[in-house]
């Protein structure tokens, strides 16, 4: 029976996708020491037919399709692949959820940053993509490990918490979302069940630009960052208090070259045979 993702594609073809197109160039700016890395561990070979799950924008697919990998991206948001389509014709960007899509021939390469996180039923989505592979195909993709380990988030995320609602109900750390990869026992967990072999998780950091200065960091984390949270929930005065201990918070990184903080991913390999 196909897994149904509906919650996450209506969740990116609404705002958060919107977002993230209007967005693309910062974001991609921002992320580029954990892509390039993330493409290093892929090491695409000219010819190889490549497929980029959660591709959103495209920035990674199109950097695969120029090391001369043949790329589909494939991404459940109609935003996200219409910037994307802007931006190149050398890549085919589809419309499919990838825990149910089938192509017309098989890859020697599926590559992911940060687009792997949002299935319903991991396990039952990497048996398909183990299934698009060829016999000697290989899979690599990055994810974050936990918010505690990335101060680019958790610094802003701190800050706010006092001021937000607690949680009806305790939050499941492996539910769909972000960080739903951070436990690498779990990742390792479900690419064996899900049939792959030669697994390996190998822990990158690098320090990211948030913001030339405050006002910019603040302003990016309001729409993509934890303090999002507080512009959609929050008005009035509790409004201006928790974006002034964000701003505070941030402000306490200030260098003389903007506001670095840092960040930490997995990137993980695996083959299907």
């Amino acid at each position: 029976m196909p897994q149904d993702n509906q919650e996450q594609a209506d969740y990116w073809n609404d705002r958060a996708g919107n977002t993230w197109a209007q967005l693309q160039d910062r974001l991609d700016t921002l992320l580029k020491p954990l892509s390039e890395a993330g493409l290093r561990a892929a090491n695409v070979q000219d010819g190889q037919r490549v497929l980029d799950v959660g591709c959103g924008c495209g920035d990674t697919s199109i950097a695969l399709a120029a090391h001369g990998g043949i790329v589909q991206g494939v991404d459940i948001s109609e935003p996200m692949l219409t910037q994307a389509r802007s931006r190149s014709s050398e890549v085919e960007f589809i419309l499919a959820d990838a825990a149910n899509f089938a192509p017309d021939q098989p890859y020697d390469l599926i590559f992911s940053r940060f687009g792997v996180m949002f299935f319903n039923d991991p396990t039952d989505a990497f048996r398909n993509l183990r299934s698009l592979l060829n016999a000697d195909g290989r899979m690599v993709f990055v994810c974050w490990q936990p918010p505690s380990e990335n101060p680019w988030m958790s610094v802003t995320g701190r800050a706010i918490a006092p001021y937000l609602p607690e949680a009806k109900t305790p939050l499941d750390p492996r539910a769909p979302g972000p960080f739903a990869f951070a436990d690498a026992d779990y990742v390792r967990t479900i690419l064996s069940n899900s049939g792959f072999h030669n697994i390996q998780i190998n822990a990158f950091t690098a320090s990211l630009q948030v913001g030339e200065d405050t006002d910019q960091a603040l302003a990016l984390q309001t729409r993509v960052g934890p303090a999002a949270r507080v512009m959609a929930e929050l008005d009035g005065e509790a409004r201006e208090q928790a974006l002034a201990a964000a701003r505070n918070a941030l402000a306490a990184h200030q260098g003389h070259n903007g506001i670095h903080l840092d960040a930490a991913v997995w990137i993980v390999s695996a083959t299907a045979s």
